[in-house]
């Protein structure tokens, strides 16, 4: 892969996605990225090998490769207007996805400290709610990372746009609940 980004060739690889699905294909990688002690791979899908690289680009977790070779004989030229900046300008993490939504999510009391103490987005706008708690909101363009850092929060987290963000929370939730059995009391 490092070959692939220093040398400008292109790369057959197998990949094994977060959910566990084997996919097989071509990639022109542009550039990688260290985020949060994860190493990543940016670039644009090819059909074949001598395609000519195109935005939109996907991001790919170094550790899910299976297999990944350069291809003898092939080069490519970044797509115009590649930008990483740009590309992820407007996510919430290393995501790269679709058009930008408002997300809203409000923070109880106790951990409003530690929201109003950090940057969570370049975005991001912190309004004070009664009782001490924050709401923060900010524009995004894939919903899956917040998902999981609106669940980090526990009960102290509630996802209130859009309304795709709160199925999601609450489907969540309900598959961990499910997975749960709580025993029934034992007689003395």
């Amino acid at each position: 892969l490092l070959t692939g980004v220093l040398s400008r060739r292109v790369v057959k690889f197998s990949y094994r996605d977060a959910r566990g699905r084997a996919r097989r294909g071509h990639l022109a990688p542009l550039t990688m990225a260290l985020y949060k002690h994860g190493l990543y791979v940016v670039g644009c899908p090819l059909a074949e090998p001598r395609d000519a690289p195109a935005l939109p680009v996907v991001v790919y977790a170094v550790e899910r490769f299976v297999d990944a070779d350069v291809v003898r004989k092939t080069s490519f030229t970044a797509p115009a207007g590649f930008r990483l900046a740009e590309i992820l300008d407007g996510s919430f993490g290393i995501h790269v996805a679709g058009e930008r939504r408002r997300v809203v999510v409000e923070l109880s009391a106790e951990k409003a400290p530690l929201v109003r103490a950090r940057v969570w987005h370049p975005a991001q706008e912190v309004t004070e709610l009664a009782g001490g708690k924050v709401r923060l909101a900010f524009p995004c363009a894939s919903l899956a990372p917040v998902v999981s850092w609106v669940l980090e929060w526990g009960p102290h987290a509630r996802a209130i746009e859009p309304p795709e963000l709160v199925a999601e929370v609450v489907r969540e939730l309900e598959a961990a609940r499910a997975a749960y059995v709580v025993p029934a009391p034992r007689a003395p």
